[in-house]
């Protein structure tokens, strides 16, 4: 007669998060080239405005700054709807989370207008799509900080 058969001690599978993490990186990155984009025209258009209706130099560093700003306002706004119903499928939104993404993303937003004005400082700009371009690359910079952030505090789990 056989011995009875011992159980084998279960054993869990290792979890496998680099797959997922991966997808969510790259819609998080989707999320913010769009965003990146929107904040780019947004730019252009306030500091084009701002020249064109009151004379304001658009390589100024308080008229880009406040035009970061303000694109920056409505562009986070967009990201944190996106990047919760789709990156994160943390849906619906709460004001928490909202309030974290915006605290988290003011964080990206005071290194992206550092950098901003930097860039201004090293490089001399007239026109303001020059000035945008400028911002997108702040932007796109700080897009690690501010995914760091909503990943391990934001939208954690």
């Amino acid at each position: 007669m056989a011995p009875l058969a011992q159980p084998r001690p279960k054993t869990h599978a290792a979890p496998r998060p680099f797959p997922q993490e991966i997808a969510r990186i790259l819609r998080f990155g989707i999320v913010g080239g769009a965003g990146t984009l929107l904040n780019a025209l947004l730019m252009w258009g306030l500091l084009s405005l701002g020249n064109d209706l009151l004379g304001l130099n658009p390589s100024g560093h308080r008229v880009a700054t406040a035009a970061a700003l303000l694109a920056w306002l409505v562009c986070c706004g967009v990201n944190f709807l996106l990047n919760s119903a789709w990156t994160f499928h943390a849906w619906p939104p709460s004001w928490k989370k909202a309030q974290h993404y915006y605290f988290s993303a003011a964080l990206a937003l005071v290194f992206q207008l550092l950098l901003l004005n930097f860039l201004l400082f090293l490089l001399e700009t007239n026109r303001p799509i020059e000035t945008a371009v400028l911002n997108a690359v702040a932007v796109a910079t700080g897009a690690l900080l501010n995914y760091l952030l909503a990943s391990l505090w934001v939208f954690r789990r």
